[in-house]
This record gives C-alpha cells, sequence and structure tokens, in this order.
C-alpha cells in the first residue's frame, strides 16, 4: 500500500487544527458609574458627533466603580475614572428598519486620576467601533472587537499585563442607558444626547489543550512515518 509522505499529512492535520482550534473569552475589565447624576455626552455638530465625559468632579472624567478586573469578581469595587478622548464619528449615521448606526474612532481609559492621569487600569484605543440603538429609544451601544477592527488594549496593571501580552484579539462593549432624548439623527450624524454608562472589555485565548493535541498528532504523525519507513525497508529486503 502507498503512504503519503509525511509533509502531506501534516499539512492536512494542520489545516484541520487551525479550522478546529478553540478559545475562550477572558474578561479584562468591568464597571459601572458610581454617581447617576454623572453622563456621557454626544455632541452633534455639523456632520460629526463627539462622546465625551463629564461629571461634577472631574469636567472631562466620570468616576467609576470596578467590579472585575482580570476575570475575578471583587468584594469591594475599586474606585477609577473613565475618560473618553478624542472619540467621534468617522462615518455617516444611518437608520434602518428602525436601528441607528454610526462608526466611531477614538480611546477609552480607565485610570486611577482624573483625565487619563495615575495609573493604567486599561486603556482601549479602536476604530470603526459601532454606535447602534433603536430610533427613538433610550437606550444603545458602543462596540468593537478586533478582528475584523483594530482595538488595541495597554494597562500596567498587574492582573491584566499577561492577559492582554502578545496582543490576543480584543473586544469591548459600552451599554449606554437614559439616553436622553431619545436616539435620532441629526443629518447625516447621530443627535446630541446624554446618556448613563456602563460596560465591559474582554480578549480572547486560545485553549491550552490545542497545543497538546498538536504535539501529540504531530508524534504520532511521526510514528506512522516510522512504521511506513521499516515497512518499505523490509519489503526491499
Amino acid at each position: 500500500m502507498r503512504i503519503a509522505p509525511f509533509s502531506n499529512w501534516g499539512l492536512a492535520t494542520l489545516g484541520l487544527l487551525s479550522m478546529g482550534v478553540s478559545s475562550h473569552a477572558a474578561t479584562i475589565l468591568q464597571f459601572g458609574q458610581a454617581n447617576p447624576s454623572d453622563f456621557v455626552t454626544a455632541t452633534a455638530v455639523g456632520n460629526t458627533t463627539t462622546l465625551t465625559t463629564s461629571s461634577g468632579v472631574a469636567p472631562n472624567s466620570i468616576p467609576i466603580l470596578i467590579t472585575n478586573i482580570a476575570g475575578a469578581p471583587l468584594g469591594s469595587p475599586l474606585a477609577a475614572f473613565e475618560t473618553f478622548v478624542n472619540l467621534s464619528s468617522v462615518g455617516t449615521a444611518t437608520s434602518t428598519a428602525g436601528t441607528i448606526e454610526q462608526l466611531y474612532s477614538g480611546t477609552i481609559a480607565i485610570t486611577t486620576g482624573a483625565n487619563g492621569t495615575g495609573g493604567n487600569f486599561l486603556t482601549a484605543s479602536f476604530t470603526n467601533a459601532v454606535l447602534t440603538g433603536l430610533a427613538g429609544g433610550n437606550s444603545a451601544s458602543l462596540l468593537d472587537s478586533r478582528p475584523p477592527n483594530n482595538v488595541t488594549f495597554t494597562s500596567n496593571f498587574a492582573a491584566i499585563v499577561p492577559l492582554i501580552a502578545g496582543n490576543p484579539p480584543e473586544n469591548f462593549s459600552i451599554a449606554l442607558t437614559d439616553v436622553n432624548p431619545g436616539l435620532a439623527l441629526s443629518g447625516s450624524t447621530i443627535a446630541s444626547f446624554t446618556a448613563q454608562n456602563a460596560g465591559g472589555f474582554a480578549t480572547s485565548i486560545p485553549e491550552p489543550a490545542t497545543g497538546l493535541a498538536l504535539a501529540s498528532i504531530v508524534v504520532g504523525l511521526g510514528c506512522v512515518r516510522s512504521r511506513a519507513g521499516a515497512r518499505r525497508s523490509r519489503n526491499v529486503g
């Protein structure tokens, strides 16, 4: 019986593995606002809408409470500040079947100090995040993911650093509630509003078993190749 070359077996097997590699989500950080009187503010000017954070204690930031960090729920929430930096629309808003959508790019910084100062729990920089919600509704969401878009996390918090090392896939979702007035268009951009917000950031980590499975298969293929070689030697003899 003719045995396929080892290289063919390896390529086929690696192809199957690439189709079946599994991963699990790892929570990086979850938070909620500390005070209901603080707001995310959307300001529409011309064809662009800018999102900013503001509060009575910090003009450009919102005090928040971190409830989960590095996948571990916290018994006592950590106080921090959320700051939107250069977060503006980058595309034309659309309204389809009662749903409004528009793309946004910018940075969300979660730090120990106001206005992006102090220790960096987590900073997410992104392009083409989707702000979406029902037309006239009082809730919306801002979300992005890499892939397919460009999302980059940075941190100097010890528990988070290993989870984002090596540039794994990263994603986030910010829930906007109490949107007032209801979500609407102003020309080709989303109209001005204020809202409360809470959110979560996560990454995807390959399952540890994947590497072991690959190693086992490669070893197994090596054995197959060795047995095939031994049979050919006996046949020649």
